[in-house]
């Protein structure tokens, strides 16, 4: 009797413009014949899980490619605006950017599980919601919707009555999902470094600020997977890798995180590429997390990436989810 197949999970983790170190990790997924059972998406992780589900891991790395983001992030609006609305900019010209490449019904219908986390603003706690806990493909867009839909900067989006927004902030990596879902085994696909370089000079205000703001952010990117002891690539006999960007990559800056342009993508897209393969290529020794390998782009590829590797209750809205759909 053969094994049980094992089940694979990939979360894919907020991040903004970062999100195409993701799409350099996914390509090289791929290639490896890894497919995913479940993915766990949270703010620009469920974009690009809506393009790489819709169309595969090389039209994600191609969106990427061409993508400038910042003036579909920041749309002025007569309508939606902080003088009426609760708003500073209307999410039409990002729903325009990311909803042209997503085949909705193709992502409904997909037998992979699609979940996002989703910031319920009016009840005050964040769920958990897909292609598995919504009854149709209307439903389901307006969730996505949701999960990146980023709080003060677009509007909230009604739904049951309740305002919901990006639920990235509360949640980031929702790896206790993965764990209760039965995964085998979890890729955590992070864009934001968990380590950070040793501070210079802390003699002012603004450098203290500075410093505590890169902190903050290192902190609520990773805080699901840094809290766990993670041993040898192990945890709970779940085999996880973590993929992150080095922190010479720099850390949020509040534009740079809106503002992604193929030049910037391209770095990210190959340091995702080359540190997945380098972890794939350690196999069994792995130790569980990569950061900023120095491994070079792939034959054929000379001039791409130049400069190597810059680089508690919770409602989870689980109740009634479908089974996988065939």
């Amino acid at each position: 009797m053969s094994p049980p197949r094992r089940k694979t999970a990939i979360i894919l983790a907020g991040g903004g413009s970062r999100g195409a170190y993701q799409a350099g990790c996914l390509r090289r997924l791929d290639e490896e014949g890894i497919v995913p059972d479940v993915i766990i998406g949270s703010s620009i992780g469920v974009c690009n899980s809506l393009v790489y589900v819709s169309a595969g891991a090389e039209a994600l790395w191609e969106f990427w490619s061409r993508t400038v983001s910042l003036p579909h992030v920041l749309t002025p609006s007569l309508r939606k605006n902080a003088l009426v609305g609760n708003s500073l900019f209307s999410m039409d010209g990002l729903l325009r950017l990311i909803e042209g490449e997503v085949d909705f019904p193709r992502c409904f219908h997909s037998e992979i599980e699609l979940t996002y986390i989703v910031a319920n603003l009016s009840a005050g706690h964040e769920e958990l919601r897909g292609n598995r806990t919504e009854p149709d493909v209307d439903r389901f867009r307006t969730v996505s919707r949701i999960g990146y839909s980023i709080p003060i900067l677009h509007p909230l989006i009604d739904l049951d009555g309740d305002k919901y927004a990006d639920g990235g902030f509360l949640w980031n990596v929702p790896f206790e999902y993965a764990e209760d879902w039965g995964a085998d085994e979890v890729y955590i696909l992070s864009v934001v470094p968990s380590q950070l370089p040793r501070a210079g000079s802390l003699r002012t205000i603004p450098q203290v600020a500075m410093r505590m703001y890169d902190i903050l952010w290192r902190t609520l990117g990773n805080v699901s997977h840094l809290e766990k002891q993670i041993e040898d690539g192990r945890y709970h006999g779940i085999d996880v890798t973590v993929l992150e960007p080095s922190p010479e990559t720099g850390m949020f800056d509040p534009l740079g995180m809106l503002n992604a342009h193929p030049a910037k993508s391209k770095r990210m897209l190959w340091q995702g590429y080359r540190d997945t393969d380098e972890a794939l290529r350690a196999g069994a020794t792995r130790s569980g997390r990569v950061k900023g390998a120095q491994s070079p782009p792939p034959a054929g590829e000379a001039g791409a990436g130049t400069g190597g590797s810059n680089g508690r209750v919770r409602s989870t809205s689980t109740r009634g989810r479908r089974p996988a759909r065939r």
